[in-house]
């Protein structure tokens, strides 16, 4: 709660030490040593090297065992954090089913939503711009990122003690279908009254030559670019990759990658297949040590990069190979009673070698630039001149060519993904009495810093030298006619770029513009300078706001997107969690080969997450996708999720 408070005073939106990933990876539903231990039925019928039985020929030594579990995510506020960073809470209220103010409850990450015009914009809101969403555009999203799974792990263990004593394999693989649901919800909203939403309606089109070519009159302005019915008319229009600018002047691409899905996404599959091969090298009654190696077999989906919140099944496609070690030390025992307390530990730490994923990247310094709009330029530049007169103007190297994008179209491509070890360590008590096994663990939980390279097998959608951030910028000027503009006057695009804009923020600083320059005349813009035509005409913008016609600026040179700006390293996450683990089981054992069991349990894991909103190294008094680190400090997120679970676990030993 403190944390929360913190953020609503600073008005941040992410943690200065490390960026907001793209990707949310999780725990293997495969790797679960506290479900693996648990249950005398399971554990005091395996590794029996020390029974004298098998010196004869008796044949093999085994047990199968089924557990369904159900689990559920807890904690959605740090899943959050994880995808969009420690977001300020609003004053805006939500109209989602939780029917009250988002900032007040824990679990609800809240962000508004405006637009450049509007005159109460926060530092932290998202840039309506952005999505081509009107400029009087308010809204508040907020996001409850919940994940829960029903699984069958399937585990078999084979003893060759009558072969060899001591020697044994070992697998399982659970079956699984497991719900992301980001619970995703927009209240579009004009007035704020209380915690009243009110229908937004648009009463501001774009200006001619913000984002079209477009000009024509209307009854309210003398002159239009956009009408308000040709916009993205809500967030989650465009979020869900639905909604587009309609104009036939220029071409505005559908987001297609990281979408935000407003529906629970399901996957069903396979989950690793999990082996070991092991040798208990000590073994008696009150004792037992031994070693294995352990492999996973990747059975489960890898990532597409469609959605930002995408189910998986499975390590992400992994191949996993390490070893462990484990041992049982039953410290006390009374025979007859038939009771005895023992302690179990088991710990294992293995490789995950590269495998190809699709994931989607933002720009260096700028987290949820992915949601950035970029317009797309040619060096084939025609009519267009930029100077400080139009007897020095130059011809630039490029030229808006009427396509905008969001920019996770551009930058998510395959990639290859490793992670140097993952580690798994468990401690268990379980006392023994009669039948009856109780059961009560620890388990610990790390995976390393992921590597992630280029994938060059693949082709990159990604140009450099073709894309550059729109922000605010104006993208086109007109030629005059009899020195002003009219509703006839041609359209010439320009070479603008705003390599400074921010998820949050463009650079022309609306309404007032910068050094006596106004804002539609793109007063910061990259490298700024009068644009003229070939005719050496100044090339002009209509001011809306003020009814006059100035000169507007352009690029020379526009500041154009490279790979090298791509931020691979911030994508990078790794993993630390800590459980609790309790178990009760019954064995029958008035059977002499076959021996049943069944057993009821529960687990509650707390992933880490990354402390506090806004931590050194930067040494500013807000940090955030508007007002980014610019430390060139690399690291590597906390992103674990919480969950608790409640498991059956029955079964069946041999002999």
């Amino acid at each position: 709660m403190i944390k929360k408070i913190l953020c609503m005073l600073l008005i941040i939106c992410s943690t200065l030490s490390c960026a907001v990933t793209p990707y949310y990876s999780i725990r293997s539903q495969s790797k679960n040593l506290a479900r693996e231990m648990v249950g005398a039925g399971w554990n005091t019928n395996i590794n029996l090297c020390y029974q004298q039985e098998f010196e004869c020929d008796q044949g093999w030594n085994g047990v199968f065992a089924v557990v369904p579990e159900y689990c559920k995510s807890i904690r959605p506020y740090y899943i959050s954090e994880c995808l969009f960073g420690c977001q300020s809470c609003s004053s805006y209220c939500t109209c989602c089913p939780n029917a009250y103010n988002a900032c007040l409850h824990e679990d609800i990450t809240n962000i508004k939503i405006t637009g450049s015009q509007v005159s109460a914009r926060g530092p932290g809101d998202w840039l309506a711009d952005n999505f081509g969403l009107p400029t009087d555009y308010q809204s508040s999203v907020s996001f409850e990122p919940r994940i829960d799974s029903f699984l069958f792990d399937l585990y078999f263990y084979l003893g060759f003690d009558a072969y060899l004593p001591g020697l044994y394999f070992k697998v399982h693989a659970p079956v699984l279908q497991t719900r992301w649901d980001l619970n995703f919800c927009e209240c579009t909203q004009k007035d704020i009254v209380g915690c009243a939403c009110v229908d937004h309606a648009c009463t501001t089109p774009y200006w001619p030559g913000y984002f079209s070519s477009s000009i024509s009159a209307s009854s309210t302005y003398t002159f239009v670019g956009i009408e308000c019915t040709n916009l993205v008319s809500t967030f989650e229009e465009y979020a869900t990759g639905c909604g587009v600018i309609d104009d036939s002047n220029i071409n505005l691409l559908p987001l297609c990658k990281a979408r935000f899905s407003r529906c629970r996404m399901t996957q069903n599959g396979l989950a690793d297949i999990q082996m070991s091969l092991g040798y208990n090298f000590l073994c008696n009654e009150s004792y037992q040590s031994g070693a294995y190696l352990r492999a996973a077999v990747p059975t489960g989906n890898r990532p597409e990069g469609c959605y930002i919140f995408e189910p998986i099944v499975g390590n992400g496609k992994h191949w996993e190979l390490g070893g462990g070690l484990q041992g049982r030390w039953t410290f006390w025992d009374d025979p007859e009673c038939e009771q005895s307390l023992s302690v179990f530990i088991d710990g294992n730490v293995t490789h995950l070698f590269k495998t190809e994923q699709c994931r989607t990247f933002d720009l260096k310094y700028k987290p949820l630039s992915r949601y950035m709009l970029v317009s797309k330029f040619t060096d084939n530049v025609t009519d267009l001149k930029a100077g400080a007169t139009a007897g020095v103007a130059e011809t630039p190297s490029h030229q808006f060519a009427h396509i905008y994008s969001p920019l996770a179209n551009i930058t998510t491509f395959a990639v290859d993904v490793s992670i140097n070890m993952q580690a798994d360590l468990a401690i268990m008590f379980q006392w023994l009495s009669g039948n009856c096994g109780w059961d009560l663990g620890y388990e610990f939980w790390y995976r390393g810093c992921e590597t992630i390279e280029c994938n060059c097998n693949c082709p990159l959608p990604f140009e450099d030298n073709r894309w550059g951030l729109k922000g605010d910028a104006c993208m086109f000027g007109y030629k005059p006619v009899d020195g002003t503009i009219t509703v006839t006057s041609q359209a010439v695009p320009l070479s603008a770029t705003q390599s400074q804009a921010t998820l949050c923020k463009g650079t022309n600083n609306w309404p007032d513009g910068i050094g006596g320059i106004g804002w539609p005349q793109n007063p910061g813009i990259d490298n700024k300078q009068l644009a003229f035509d070939d005719s050496g005409n100044g090339l002009l913008i209509y001011d809306v706001a003020n009814s006059t016609t100035a000169q507007i600026y352009t690029s020379k040179e526009p500041v154009l997107l490279k790979f090298s700006d791509l931020d691979l390293c911030s994508a990078r996450t790794r993993g630390l969690s800590h459980k609790l683990f309790a178990h009760f089981d019954y064995t029958w054992t008035d059977c002499s080969r076959w021996l049943p069991f069944i057993g009821i349990g529960g687990e509650i894991e707390f992933g880490k997450h990354n402390d506090g909103c806004c931590t050194p190294p930067c040494n500013t008094t807000s940090c955030s996708p508007c007002n980014p680190c610019t430390s060139n400090k690399t690291s590597c997120c906390y992103c674990a999720v919480s969950q608790w679970g409640i498991w059956l676990k029955g079964g069946v030993t041999f002999k």
